[in-house]
């Protein structure tokens, strides 16, 4: 094919359209790693990480569907070419390609997430770029061995070309990060501007600021304690687990002056994430759930986990004041490390500002008798399960208290407290069972927590588990250590996805589980459909942790 050929109108014309049709195919296969991303924080060293797990499934499918996309074009190209010629073969091969890669889409599309892509203006600032990319890296690879095969034939040029664009899925993993790459600058800029934006809002407030932090527990105490002060004040506080710098300037933008105090949950997987938020919202109060190896792999070590969460309360306003469970060693030792006003509340410990007796257990709720340092003790009902569910509540009761709300005011708020999402929450069903949601990021207190609950519960117990994650180094001695405890309380494990797999078989059986009570299921849906086979009257089923999109 002559140069001139090749630069024509009609020829640039047919590359920029199967460029574009690329760009956009690439992009529609591109959702999984895009929610991998995501999910990762957009960190490109979790992202990098979880591609190069040999877990992870969607590179392996993507060079199937290259080789079937290729091999079907060599064989229409041969097929076709002797009888409408090279080009028109070649264009008939280039639709095998379009017929898999559209396949592939769909099937992967009909796959629901756990936890669906976030639609946020960063995914479609990402999305945007991406096709972009995937566009312009299709055009000029195609140009650029246009150019170098012209000199052989229209033949070769043809093959070269479409064989090519068969082979280009398997780049969509970084062609989305590259897309990320060029974005992050920008991204940068519009975080710094939201992040000033929200300071500056903040800082004129005049509203109570609290922020709470821990390795577990964060959001559960939030919305206890919103509930609580709700008796009293107008409370604004960050919506599910909006525990981001970008989270909390969001939630700022509706803070007004009607509102009282404002209430910032405050997540963290590396050291620094608190003081960044701490220095955003600068709480006058600060709380600490409790501290266990939770995000052991991103952190590094327990005294770096130590560290980060007591950045809260070295950025607390002059004069602030700091609250701690007694029921987490990790706080009581940060508790002691604090030299401001400080004050402690739980089950445990002798120094209470608030603790809780005579806790009485059933399968809806529990009741308690909140007990204030130098108050008369009021009597509590709640629909929360658990003691550790009454520890959280003594924690938020204490800084209620301190605020200003007599104890009759917040045993009426805790007598107002709603199940928290996927947090030891009973879900209603049309059958004679009990199901308890406690699929959201279980830790090692956490599942001792569920045990409990379970034990309060009659008849067969069933747990559907994927195991612990984010532990590091310990991760697989966690895994045997809730095997082994899982042996202890439940009557059958139905274990999901083979990331702990290994390791919890391990712990069920030296725990001394038949091996005939101890399921596999690949998938959540397969484990659900596998559950419903089993169900009988009278079972008691816990829904115990989740793996997110980028672990399998």
């Amino acid at each position: 094919m002559p140069f001139s050929s090749i630069l024509s109108r009609g020829n640039l014309i047919i590359l920029v359209c199967i460029s574009v049709v690329n760009g956009l195919l690439l992009f529609f296969a591109s959702m999984k790693f895009m929610l991998s991303l995501q999910q990762s924080g957009y960190r490109g060293k979790r992202y990098f990480k979880w591609l190069a797990s040999p877990e992870t499934p969607y590179l392996s499918r993507l060079m199937l569907l290259c080789l079937l996309g290729f091999l079907f074009f060599l064989v229409l190209c041969t097929t076709f070419s002797s009888i409408v010629g090279e080009k028109i073969a070649s264009y008939v091969g280039f639709a095998s390609y379009l017929l898999f890669i559209v396949a592939y889409i769909r099937t992967e599309s009909a796959v629901n997430a756990k936890v669906p892509l976030k639609k946020t203006k960063r995914l479609v600032r990402l999305c945007v770029t991406f096709i972009l990319c995937a566009t312009v890296i299709s055009f000029g690879l195609m140009l650029l061995l246009d150019l170098i095969a012209s000199s052989i034939g229209s033949t070769v040029v043809y093959l070269v070309r479409y064989s090519l664009i068969c082979g280009m899925p398997i780049l969509t993993p970084y062609i989305l990060f590259l897309a990320y790459l060029i974005n992050e600058p920008f991204e940068e800029i519009i975080k710094r501007y939201y992040l000033k934006r929200a300071k500056n809002k903040l800082d004129k407030s005049k509203v109570l600021k609290i922020g709470i932090t821990g390795s577990y527990g964060k959001t559960s105490i939030k919305e206890i304690l919103k509930t609580i002060l709700s008796q009293k004040y107008r409370v604004l506080a960050t919506p599910a687990s909006y525990n981001t710098p970008l989270g909390i300037a969001i939630t700022s933008k509706n803070l007004d002056s009607t509102h009282d105090i404002f209430i910032a949950e405050m997540g963290a997987r590396s050291k620094g994430d608190i003081k960044e938020l701490a220095a955003l919202v600068k709480p006058s109060y600060g709380v600490l759930t409790g501290i266990n190896n939770q995000h052991l792999e991103t952190f590094g070590s327990p005294e770096t986990i130590k560290d980060t969460k007591f950045e809260l309360f070295e950025n607390l306003a002059e004069n602030g004041k700091g609250f701690f469970s007694t029921d987490s060693e990790g706080a009581r030792e940060l508790y002691e490390r604090f030299g401001g006003e400080k004050f402690c509340a739980g089950l445990s410990g002798e120094n209470n500002l608030v603790t809780a007796t005579d806790i009485s257990t059933g399968q809806h709720g529990m009741s308690f008798t909140l007990v204030i340092r130098g108050e008369k003790p009021v009597k509590c009902n709640t629909v929360l399960l658990g003691r550790h569910s009454v520890s959280n509540i003594c924690l938020a009761a204490a800084v209620a208290y301190k605020i200003g709300l007599t104890p009759q005011e917040i045993a009426q708020g805790i007598n107002r407290i709603q199940s928290i999402g996927h947090r030891l929450e009973l879900m209603p069903n049309n059958k004679n069972i009990v199901i308890i949601d406690d699929s959201y990021n279980s830790n090692e207190d956490g599942i001792k927590a569920a045990m409990e609950v379970l034990d309060t519960f009659s008849g067969r117990k069933i747990v559907l588990t994927p195991g612990l994650v984010e532990l590091g180094k310990i991760e697989n001695v966690a895994n045997l250590a809730f095997g082994n405890l899982l042996a202890k309380h439940v009557d059958i494990v139905i274990i999901i996805g083979k990331h702990n797999a290994e390791m919890l078989i391990n712990g069920l059986t030296a725990g001394g589980m038949d091996k005939s009570n101890i399921f596999f299921a690949k998938t959540l849906n397969k484990g659900n459909a596998m559950l419903n086979e089993m169900l009988r009257e009278g079972d008691v089923v816990l829904f115990e942790n989740d793996l997110p999109d980028n672990y399998s």
